[in-house]
């Protein structure tokens, strides 16, 4: 069973993925009723191969690649400050389940939702940002609250999604019909992000075909060539250059761990393949640190080249001093102890709760400046206070690009400016 949800006008033509979907079946199909001319058989086996050998296209080569130098904000204020992720760079999510990996690249498209509708007013140079979701094996239930939630909030998606008792080829094609998708967008100017959930349900799907198909496992039961497949699909990511209208693809591969081993087959090939990886540690989850990212496990390869100047030269060595501060034991009477929960309560964000990129400058500067952060009241109030930006652009812009009224325009301009002022003398 396949789950096709499309939530944007800009999509590949559905009868071509339907096709290649039911292709064994209707290859069947064909063979029963045309035994006896076998010439159009062969025409027909030969149009479904084409489409299936097209998903399996080389990456562009590096002479058409730029550097990865181009900062994607997320939203999370852990991983904008230390962690950075760029337009075009590989980031594995890995980490035991229910630790909250899939909200991480919700969270995401929520933000990006906010740098489309920057997009989409004229005069703004920031492009849109369009996601994709490939949904493996999946639970319907899961995919039911998945597919309302990004109904609501982002026009610029497409769900591609299987069904948990659905056989292993659809399974295997989806990642292949999805990075289709996306370098169709690229090859336009646009920026993709491509989620693959989970990467391990795919490898199992793999191994099942090549056991039928009579291949030699290796470790884990699995083919020799399983690192061949991850690589083939996620070295078909990266950032083009401005001469090729500098399109880009982000993907977000998830793997599922079992009890924090990190160090199991499928895991350590993406690893190796993968710029950098985020491991949300299920010990983090249980003690409400949200979201649950360890940060002596997650490593970026590419650094701050693809980080935001000012929040670069502000969050130096915060790293290392939240790395530090988890995993000694303090006692909860030292000024370290008070420290790492400053820390805690700074990157602290609730599910889908995105944050600005002025409002992590302001608190980590009150950070260095030794204002510690023991309630989560002030958090709270300079939430509201310096993230009224997105209030801004969301309820005000949007109004006038609806109804065109200067008089609308002033009068939610002078509600807006009035609440800041009541924020910063009353509530301050």
């Amino acid at each position: 069973m396949i789950l096709l949800s499309i939530t944007s006008p800009y999509s590949v033509t559905s009868f071509s993925l339907l096709l290649l979907i039911i292709s064994p079946y209707l290859v069947t199909s064909f063979s029963l009723l045309l035994t006896s001319d076998r010439l159009i058989l062969i025409y027909i086996i030969y149009y479904l191969s084409s489409i299936y050998y097209g998903l399996l296209k080389r990456g562009v080569r590096i002479a058409l690649r730029s550097k990865v130098n181009d900062s994607l904000i997320t939203g999370l204020r852990i991983v904008d400050s230390i962690l950075p992720v760029g337009r075009g760079q590989r980031q594995l999510i890995l980490g035991d389940r229910y630790t909250g990996k899939t909200s991480i690249y919700l969270s995401l498209l929520l933000h990006c939702n906010y740098l489309s509708l920057l997009g989409s007013i004229e005069g703004l140079g920031t492009k849109r940002v369009f996601g994709i979701y490939i949904g493996i094996n999946q639970n319907p239930s899961k995919l039911g609250k998945l597919i309302s939630f990004i109904w609501v909030i982002n026009w610029y998606s497409l769900i591609l999604s299987s069904h948990s008792s659905s056989s292993s080829l659809p399974s295997y094609t989806l990642p292949l019909i999805g990075i289709s998708i996306a370098e169709r967008l690229r090859d336009r100017g646009f920026d993709t992000i491509i989620c693959f959930d989970d990467s391990s349900k795919h490898s199992k799907s793999y191994r099942q075909i090549s056991l039928i198909l009579s291949k030699i496992p290796s470790r884990d039961a699995s083919p020799s060539d399983i690192p061949n497949i991850h690589a083939s699909i996620l070295e078909r990511c990266g950032k083009l250059k401005l001469c090729y209208f500098n399109g880009s693809i982000t993907a977000l591969p998830i793997i599922e761990t079992i009890a924090n081993d990190i160090t199991e087959y499928i895991a350590t090939n993406i690893i190796s393949i993968t710029d950098r990886q985020s491991y949300t540690n299920k010990k983090l989850f249980l003690d409400s640190c949200r979201p649950s990212i360890d940060s002596a496990l997650s490593v970026s390869r590419i650094g701050s080249n693809a980080q935001c100047k000012s929040i670069k030269i502000i969050s130096v060595g915060s790293k290392n001093e939240l790395t530090n501060y988890r995993i000694t034991e303090l006692s909860s009477n030292s000024f370290d102890f008070f420290k790492l929960l400053s820390l805690n309560q700074i990157f602290f964000q609730d599910h889908l709760y995105i944050s600005s990129i002025n409002l992590i400058c302001i608190l980590i500067i009150l950070y260095r400046n030794g204002i510690f952060f023991n309630k989560v009241i002030k958090i709270q109030t300079l939430l509201f206070l310096f993230s009224s930006d997105y209030l801004y652009f969301y309820y005000i812009i949007l109004l006038i690009k609806s109804s065109y009224s200067l008089v609308t325009y002033y009068l939610l301009l002078t509600i807006y400016l009035s609440l800041l002022i009541y924020y910063l003398i009353y509530v301050i």
